[in-house]
């Protein structure tokens, strides 16, 4: 299978970002909160990741626990970086879209949006921009998969589909008790947030037609078809 390495931000994986491993080059995908650059690029030393065989960086959706540090690591790795065209506001203004942060429960919305509405990011341009349902194909970089848009969790989220039947979700779905994978691993849940969650069951819905097995998550470990299908059918009533 096609290799991800799951890069610990918080560890536990509260918070996550990944790298797929390419024949050509890799993809990072997702940079953290801010001043996460350090974290990640000692993982990236630990996995013996040369950063010049990194070819681009993606950011999936504009919350900044997933975008931190994106303008470091762009400068760092000199790489494009590649957001949705509904999401991009969020790194060129280093802010995270206020108007996504709609709490699925009462704690989020007293203990963490009001962290997530405090942060700044250095603001970043980026580099490839994707419209609506817009498709990104990564065999350049001699990776068998894509880009997809998967709106819901915010209006611009993005995910990664590989064909071997791995796919990187992040804030569609996440797993385990509190924020991420404390425990419980394949006890999925909502996210702390989301924007409008007919347009995450569709995402799901879509995400669930491909010949997808395995799910990583911004919040939480990797988990399986089983655990997405029961996700999607207890929190969204659907058979």
């Amino acid at each position: 299978m096609q290799e991800i390495i799951q890069l610990a931000i918080y560890p536990l994986g509260m918070i996550n970002s990944y790298l797929i491993k390419g024949q050509h080059k890799h993809i990072l995908i997702d940079t953290g909160v801010p001043n996460s650059e350090n974290k990640i690029l000692k993982q990236l030393k630990k996995h013996q990741i040369a950063l010049e065989d990194i070819g681009l960086l993606i950011i999936t959706h504009g919350h900044i626990d997933h975008f931190g540090s994106v303008k470091k690591l762009k400068d760092i790795l000199n790489v494009p970086v590649l957001i949705h065209d509904a999401d991009k506001r969020a790194v060129q203004t280093g802010k995270s879209l206020s108007d996504t942060l709609k709490p699925n429960h009462t704690f989020w919305k007293k203990f963490l949006k009001p962290r997530l509405l405090k942060g700044k990011a250095l603001p970043c341009e980026p580099d490839i921009v994707l419209y609506d349902n817009e498709e990104y194909d990564l065999s350049s970089y001699g990776i068998q998969g894509k880009i997809i848009h998967t709106p819901g969790h915010t209006p611009g989220t993005l995910s990664v589909v590989l064909e071997d039947g791995q796919a990187i979700i992040m804030d569609l779905a996440s797993s385990g008790i509190f924020l991420g994978g404390i425990m419980l691993h394949t006890r999925m849940k909502h996210p702390p947030f989301h924007d409008n969650l007919e347009q995450v069951k569709s995402s799901i819905d879509h995400i669930l037609s491909l010949p997808t097995q395995v799910f990583y998550l911004g919040h939480g470990n990797p988990v399986s078809r089983k655990s997405l299908l029961n996700y999607r059918n207890r929190f969204f009533n659907q058979s």
